[in-house]
């Protein structure tokens, strides 16, 4: 039996084709937020832009269902919410000498050393009453992974000698995402959130590779702003605001170069 806060609920298939499309058809036919919805497996799961998104039994594979968690222009700050989540919910279940493992790299992949462990998708959709649900999917690769994920090798939990069972991670990410989202106060405190992030932060002063839609920018992870942007520091010093792309360390250019 999995423990929620008490304004949850939770909703679990052995098999679905996406947790996150589940949630969106939920919300439209009436579903109201605060609804956790977990597969055992899921066959269309579906990553960042599109990509297929390994989710094989023994991983996690859980959606939060939100209905208007903030102004629509704050909403993209959930994935960053959530990452710190995501952060405090896998450390409550690992040893403490293994925590400085797992990593956050901009904006919402978590890494354990330079391997993605998991994976978190926003989707959201206007409702007939002009309200916004917005899905958050979230995949963590527990005892099991793909060759690689988004052009990054991958890992799993397991691989560092530690079990984390599925329903005792979602467990402690449904207390973790409570918290975070209390905090974070409907987009009215993201400076806290932001902290937490930079704590748990990957490649923070380190040179790094963004890969736009129309174009790639290197450049010095320099900070975060205010909105949760990435800060670069170009060659000739001056600095580029990242919103939306793929980021990678050295070491992790794999997909820059196919």
């Amino acid at each position: 039996m999995i423990s929620l806060p008490d304004k949850y609920r939770l909703i679990s298939f052995d098999t679905i084709d996406s947790t996150n499309k589940f949630a969106l058809d939920a919300a439209k036919g009436g579903e109201e937020g605060g609804l956790w919805i977990k597969a055992g497996q899921q066959t269309q799961g579906r990553g960042r832009r599109g990509r297929h998104w390994s989710s094989e039994p023994g991983n996690l594979a859980a959606t939060l269902l939100l209905i208007n968690p903030a102004p629509p222009s704050l909403v993209g700050q959930l994935p960053l919410v959530t990452a710190t989540a995501v952060h405090r919910a896998i450390c409550d279940l690992i040893p403490a000498h293994l925590h400085g493992s797992v990593r956050i790299k901009w904006p919402n992949d978590l890494l354990w050393g330079d391997q993605k462990v998991c994976g978190i998708l926003l989707e959201s959709a206007f409702l007939v009453d002009g309200r916004m649900a917005v899905a958050i999917g979230i995949g963590v690769n527990c005892q099991t992974h793909p060759a690689e994920t988004d052009g990054l090798a991958a890992a799993d939990i397991a691989q560092s000698g530690y079990e984390v069972a599925p329903d005792a991670l979602l467990e402690r990410l449904a207390f973790h995402m409570d918290d975070r989202l209390s905090v974070w106060s409907n987009g009215a405190d993201f400076a806290s959130i932001r902290a937490d992030w930079l704590a748990c932060a990957k490649g923070l002063g380190q040179h790094v590779v963004a890969r736009l839609p129309n174009e790639v920018v290197e450049g010095t992870f320099e900070m975060l702003d205010e909105s949760g942007a990435l800060i670069l520091r170009l060659a000739d010093g001056q600095t580029r605001i990242i919103y939306a792309g793929d980021v990678f360390l050295p070491g992790m250019h794999g997909e820059m170069q196919k």
